[in-house]
Order: structure tokens, then C-alpha cells, then sequence
């Protein structure tokens, strides 16, 4: 691996005009007042694989019995359960540097891995989270980048849905047949929802409101080109209804004119092209700010030649679900090509936190499960 010198960046004002800040378009939104303390910078540490585990796309999701659930995507999940486009695992241990895992589902009906559709697609997942008794979980459509027809052979994603677990994924409501003939999400648009976590301490500290909030790149598990923001009533959510989401269209999302039901109508709140593959945010509590990361593939897509051996990050913070999103620092992964870097709502500490992540789908030792500890400034 190498590193490229992390980047401090400066807050934009709360109604400045839009920035350019190191090529990165952050598009202004109203900033409320607050006692938070901004990020200033992130160092990144080494990576610790866990064992007896394949796949990518890993999202933690903080259960009530104090244990961690995730998703894992091209996946033969833990100690080699059967091959499936999504698995879902449970994550075990209190030392995030020392963790375990078992595949409670390897979710049959979702496909075995590479197993694709009528439409040319296979099943992935995105976003995961648990709240209120229940586990939330995405999946979409997904066409492999190689046969995917995209100039930079990434791989584009639409049709997106939620489903539900009140079984710690045992079981999930809303089948996969359901899920193909009428996705809660339509199109591109809002096909790779993250949720953003609040961990346990949740929405009484961050002031947004009793709302889920989600963050969604154009359609794409690769190399995106920017990034809404959906939100739905907590009360809602597990009505696992496409019509009960709203998104937002700029101004102070406080307000509810800023908020529309057509996602189509969404105002992105990061804007570069290629540079947002998906990925969410976390609430960070010591430091009452959001944070997230940006990835992407320098050669342009996944599935370009040589890209899986080469990602970059981008580390986003901002004070509000809705931003202004300020980058202050960058990473490099090379040759892992660590991507879809999400970080875990357990473990945070005032000053570190923890990515899920998996690396380069070539080599073996890196496409897994892998944890790397995070550093950041205030």
C-alpha cells in the first residue's frame, strides 16, 4: 500500500455559493447551529483481515444482542457456506481487530454467485442497518461491468428495494420475486441506498428529526458520479413503501420545502464524476458530525485493466445528514485495492473508528472481510 498526504480541508460557510475544493463540487446547504467539532484530518491504519470468510460489500449493522450483522456480496460468506450473489452473516467479538463470523443465510433466493437473470443482472446488496427490533437490508439489479455496455466498464445498478428482518436475517420479508417484478426504487436514481448509521445513542443527539436518512450515488457499485440524500419516518421504514420516501432538493433540510417525493428531483450534495462508488455515512457522537467516504477506481471502472489493484478514498465530513460535505483528507490502496469502504457504528471512540472493507476480487488473501482502524483530528 501507499498513502498520499491526507488533506485538510476547510468548512464551507453555511450559505456560501458552490466551492470547488480539490476538484470536488460541494454544493451548499443550510447550515444550523451546534456544538460540534469539525474533522479535520484521518490517518489510516493497518488492515486486519478476518479469517475464514470470501466476499465484498460489507456493512455493519449494530444489533440489539450486541452483535454485528452484514451482507457480503459474490460471496461464499464464513467457513465456505454455499456460493451466493448475497450472503448475510453475522459478526462476533468485542475486539474490532479480533472478530469472528458465521452466514446465517446464504439468501437462496437471491441467486448463486454470478447466477444472473432474465434482464442480464445479477442481485447485490448496498445499505444494512437494525433499528427498532428489525433489520433493514437493500438489494438491487446489478450487470457486471465486463458486459455492462459502460465506456469505463463499471457496473451500473437500478431497481433497488428494502427488506426486512425480524429474525436477525433468518428470515426476510419481501421475496426476491416481489423485489424483481416491483422494486420499491425504479431506475438508477436512488439504486445503491446507504443508511446512515446513528449508532444507539441515535436521533436525540443529532437534532435531524425522528427520520432515517440515506445516501445514494447515481447507480453505480463503482465509480459513481454524485450522491443524494433520501429520508423516510422512523415510523415508516418498515412499511417497506418506495412512495413513503422523500429526498432532498436543496436549501435547509430542517424545513419541509426542501424535500421532494420525485427523487428524480433530488439536488446531489457531492458532485464529481467518477468518484463516488457506493458507500454511506456514520454519525460520529464525541464529535456531533457526519462522516463518510468516497471511493473510486483511478483506471475509470472496476473492470477496467489493472484497476482492481488500485482504489482511492476520499474522506468526507459535514455537520448535517444534508452537508455542506467538506473533504479533508485521501487514501491510496495499492495493490489490495481496498473499495466499498464503510465504517462500523460500534466501536467509535472520540478519536477512531473502524472501516468493514474487502480488496481485490483476484487475489484471495485480500477479497474478504477486512477491518482497518481509522485515526481522525478534531
Amino acid at each position: 500500500m501507499r498513502r498520499r498526504d491526507l488533506i485538510s480541508g476547510s468548512l464551507l460557510a453555511a450559505l456560501s455559493a458552490t466551492l470547488k475544493l480539490h476538484g470536488a463540487t460541494l454544493l451548499p446547504a443550510f447550515l444550523s447551529g451546534g456544538q460540534s467539532r469539525r474533522l479535520r484530518a484521518v490517518h489510516v491504519g493497518t488492515p486486519v483481515p478476518v479469517d475464514e470468510n470470501s466476499g465484498d460489500t460489507w456493512v455493519a449493522a449494530w444489533g440489539a444482542d450486541d452483535n454485528l450483522y452484514s451482507p457480503s456480496n459474490d460471496t461464499t460468506g464464513f467457513h465456505k457456506a454455499p456460493s451466493a450473489n448475497v450472503a448475510f452473516n453475522r459478526i462476533d467479538g468485542s475486539d474490532p481487530l479480533h472478530l469472528s463470523g458465521i452466514t446465517v443465510n446464504p439468501m437462496a433466493d437471491y441467486g448463486e454467485a454470478g447466477k444472473t437473470g432474465p434482464d442480464g443482472c445479477t442481485w447485490k446488496s448496498s445499505g444494512c442497518t437494525f433499528l427498532d427490533g428489525a433489520l433493514y437490508l437493500v438489494v438491487a439489479r446489478h450487470k457486471y461491468g465486463e458486459v455492462s455496455g459502460d465506456p469505463h466498464r463499471r457496473q451500473p445498478a437500478h431497481n433497488a428495494s428494502i427488506i426486512k428482518s425480524i429474525d436477525y436475517g433468518r428470515t426476510w420479508t419481501r421475496p426476491a420475486d416481489v423485489n424483481y417484478r416491483a422494486p420499491m426504487f425504479p431506475g438508477q436514481r436512488f439504486a445503491t441506498p446507504y443508511f446512515i448509521e446513528f449508532g444507539r445513542k441515535g436521533w436525540g443527539q443529532a437534532h435531524v428529526g425522528d427520520y432515517i436518512y440515506a445516501l445514494s450515488n447515481n447507480g453505480f457499485w463503482d465509480c459513481g458520479d454524485d450522491v443524494v440524500l433520501g429520508r423516510v419516518a422512523r415510523s415508516k421504514i418498515g412499511l417497506l413503501n418506495g412512495s413513503d420516501w422523500e429526498f432532498f432538493r436543496g436549501g435547509n433540510g430542517e424545513l419541509a420545502t426542501s424535500w421532494t417525493k420525485d427523487m428524480n428531483d433530488a439536488k446531489p450534495v457531492l458532485s464529481e464524476s467518477g468518484r463516488f462508488g457506493m458507500a454511506g455515512a456514520v454519525y460520529l457522537h464525541s464529535q456531533q458530525r457526519y462522516f463518510m467516504i468516497g471511493w473510486y477506481y483511478p483506471a475509470g471502472g472496476g473492470k477496467m485493466a489493472g484497476a482492481a489493484t488500485h482504489t482511492a478514498w476520499d474522506f468526507y465530513e459535514s455537520p448535517r445528514p444534508w452537508g455542506p460535505w467538506t473533504r479533508i483528507g485521501s487514501y491510496e490502496s495499492m495493490p489490495s485495492g481496498y473499495y466499498s469502504p464503510q465504517i462500523c457504528p460500534k466501536f467509535q471512540t472520540s478519536n477512531r473508528v473502524f472501516v468493514f472493507t474487502a480488496g481485490n476480487w483476484n487475489s484471495p488473501k485480500d477479497y474478504r472481510l477486512t477491518v482497518i482502524p481509522l485515526e481522525i483530528e478534531t
